[in-house]
């Protein structure tokens, strides 16, 4: 007789102390707010048409950060920018012949959004795109030159825990490059990226 009592005991424990649980369980929120910070590099960047020559860049390493706000169902919009140091050579576009080399800094500030398109578990894939200024400088050329810029790129996003994620992406910057008494072009610039997102 004892042992009934004791189970029957057990189990109307059991079934008390869950609903206790309950209401003392922590439900984890999806975060509102992206922080990112990433490396990577530049993949042989390309020539810049300018009224001083041409300005031919090499691959070189890239960093960023971001920030980010959740605005709807995957979709996050919000800013980010980036630093490059590069080197360069400036060549006469109508000869041929080397003008300079030297250092160069190539650096971001954007707007842009991520949307995500597909994945399944702690895996997803995205989408990103963004517009902003993209700007040179050069050493053996006094100042900053700013060019408008757009920008779109794909990725692939792991997510440890709810508020954490590690992503790979590919990216492409297109710059609008003005130069004196020459037409205006258009400058492309291949991006890779791996990096980290916190949420909060």
């Amino acid at each position: 007789m004892k042992k009934p009592a004791v189970l029957v005991a057990v189990v109307a424990i059991l079934g008390a102390a869950d609903p206790a649980a309950a209401q003392f369980r922590t439900v984890t929120k999806a975060p509102k707010t992206w922080a990112t910070g990433w490396v990577g590099g530049y993949l042989s960047p390309g020539r810049v048409y300018d009224a001083s020559g041409a300005w031919d860049f090499g691959s070189t390493f890239a960093g960023g950060i971001g920030l980010h706000r959740q605005v709807g169902r995957g979709l996050a919009l919000g800013i980010e920018t980036s630093f490059a140091p590069a080197s360069y050579e400036r060549i006469d576009a109508s000869t041929g012949e080397l003008i300079e080399d030297g250092d160069a800094r190539l650096v971001t500030g954007m707007l842009t959004g991520r949307l995500m398109t597909g994945g399944g578990g702690n895996f997803g894939m995205y989408v990103t795109g963004g517009a902003g200024a993209f700007v040179y400088g050069l050493s053996g050329l006094d100042g900053w030159d700013p060019d408008f810029a757009l920008s779109t790129g794909a990725g692939l996003e792991y997510r440890p825990s709810a508020n954490r994620a590690l992503f790979v992406e590919w990216g492409r910057y297109w710059t609008f490059h003005q130069k004196e008494g020459v037409r205006d072009n258009t400058a492309k610039h291949s991006q890779l990226r791996a990096g980290v997102r916190i949420g909060f």
